[in-house]
């Protein structure tokens, strides 16, 4: 087997280099997909808080956008098997507008006197996957050099930053802010037409599994999700944490909380320009005497 990669490399075609650059529409499933803001219950009204399923068994994610851009180095001579490097970016909540709403602020008046008054709140969150990866991708037809569907995997590495903003009474904004490196793959697939012999368009769906290897959920006292902390855990493994986040009245009390296993996965659907090049050397011919 190792023969026939060594062979398959050495007469690979490394002079017909693809760069492909593209954008698209990237939508969140199961665990990943949900609401992170809710009405929540305050006496005899209701409030806007932070739904108690968010981090817990979801993130709260909604519709977003991707960007991204990829190099590819065809490894025979027809261009059907190739190897892929790329980047991407995907941010989530992108067509989610900010949330306004009241949220109660416990008082202690002069005569040492507690109260609990409404306060204007306003939510925004957003949630972002810088990506890289490498795998292989297939173009069985790839040798009529017009259309060819394609098809591909890759592994990828991805850091996941998330940020929570609450403003209050549109004065200040206090943010949470999560960032964690996890690995994972995802799943290619499209159909490319070359326009002319240096460029092409491509049409193409993918499918990530973000956080298959190194979960984690990080239950010290210290590491407790709440306002202010610029750099909290993503908590994607079962176990439990702290939080203060989820009370219709602001607080500092830590409440222990039970997280569940959660699959960060999107599907994304995209269109891309192709580039085409040719860095072989091409023989002159000589002139006829």
């Amino acid at each position: 087997m190792l023969l026939c990669v060594l062979s398959s490399v050495a007469f690979s075609q490394f002079d017909k280099p693809v760069l492909q650059f593209g954008m698209g529409i990237a939508e969140p499933f199961g665990d990943s997909k949900g609401t992170y803001y809710a009405s929540l219950p305050l006496g005899s009204t209701y409030v806007l808080g932070i739904d108690s399923n968010f981090m817990r068994t979801n993130y709260g994610l909604k519709t977003g956008l991707y960007f991204f851009g990829k190099g590819k180095i065809n490894f025979d001579k027809y261009s059907i098997t190739r190897g892929v490097l790329y980047a991407g970016f995907s941010t989530f909540n992108t067509f989610e507008p900010s949330k306004s709403g009241n949220i109660g602020v416990i008082v202690t008046n002069i005569n040492n006197q507690t109260d609990t008054i409404l306060e204007s709140v306003n939510y925004s969150y957003t949630f972002n996957v810088f990506s890289f990866g490498l795998g292989l991708e297939i173009a069985p037809t790839s040798f009529t050099s017009k259309v060819s569907p394609y098809f591909g995997a890759n592994m990828t590495f991805n850091s996941l930053n998330g940020k929570l903003s609450r403003t209050e009474n549109r004065v200040d904004s206090v943010t949470l802010n999560f960032s964690e490196f996890r690995i994972g793959f995802n799943f290619d697939a499209g159909i490319e037409y070359k326009i002319n012999k240096n460029f092409g368009l491509a049409l193409g769906v993918k499918y990530d599994l973000g956080n298959v290897l190194l979960k984690n959920t990080n239950g010290g006292i210290a590491d407790a999700i709440e306002w202010g902390k610029s750099n909290a855990s993503l908590n994607d493994e079962e176990g439990r944490f702290y939080s203060t986040i989820y009370e219709p009245v602001l607080t500092s009390n830590r409440r222990e909380v039970a997280s569940k296993k959660k699959d960060i996965n999107w599907g994304t659907i995209y269109l891309s320009a192709n580039i085409y090049l040719n860095t072989g050397k091409t023989t002159k011919k000589a002139p006829k005497k």
